[in-house]
């Protein structure tokens, strides 16, 4: 069975999941953000090690400590658009002032693979707007939005590489059409459901 540790990290609160099979002692990470120590405490607590870094997208808040995490062995996944945002201004991480500790990802991400680790499949899906390379995952009836979809809210996208109609477009022509339902583990805020947020989001069609 499959069992999520939600450790919200860093002053913007950015959800990190820590994600693993429980006949295991290894674990993914999806958004290890600003906030090593926190995300550190409760690995240790739950005796995981992690081994694969997923992340949603590039921004500061739900990757500054991929490169601590990869320097213990866990590869790095990210989608090829958001891979110039480890290395410029473009992860925003001068929103806080705060040093960026660069990584350089493992795995380059287009939208569409399926990645097996920890005994686990994680689909990816391609959902620009929030930024150029934002994806989500899913996995069993779980999906991981990061700040592409929220509980009753969607992500921003007045920052570099963000788009409001391809926003739009990925959560009501690709998240929304999803078939089934899933439990939403979004990037930020409390968790929601996707049939709740087809019918109640500010997305949602009227």
């Amino acid at each position: 069975m499959i069992k999520i540790i939600m450790v919200p990290v860093g002053l913007l609160q950015a959800n990190c999941y820590i994600v693993h099979d429980d006949t295991r002692n290894d674990a993914v990470l999806i958004d290890p953000g600003d906030d090593e120590e926190s995300i550190r405490v409760e690995l240790l607590k739950a005796r995981l090690s992690p081994k694969a870094i997923l992340l949603t997208h590039g921004h500061f808040d739900h990757c500054n400590a991929a490169k601590a995490f990869a320097a213990d062995g866990a590869k790095i996944y990210m989608h090829n658009a958001d891979e110039i945002m480890t290395r410029t201004r473009l992860n925003m991480s001068e929103l806080t002032g705060g040093p960026f500790n660069s990584f350089t990802p493992d795995v380059l991400l287009n939208g569409g693979e399926t990645i097996e680790e920890c005994g686990m499949s994680f689909k990816v899906i391609h959902t620009p707007g929030h930024t150029a390379g934002s994806v989500c995952y899913i996995t069993e009836d779980k999906l991981f939005t990061g700040d592409t979809l929220f509980y009753l809210g969607v992500g921003r996208t007045d920052l570099p590489t963000g788009n409001y109609r391809e926003l739009e477009h990925s959560v009501r022509d690709i998240l929304f059409k999803l078939k089934g339902d899933f439990a939403v583990f979004p990037g930020h805020g409390e968790l929601t459901a996707l049939s709740f947020e087809k019918e109640h989001n500010m997305l949602a069609e009227i």
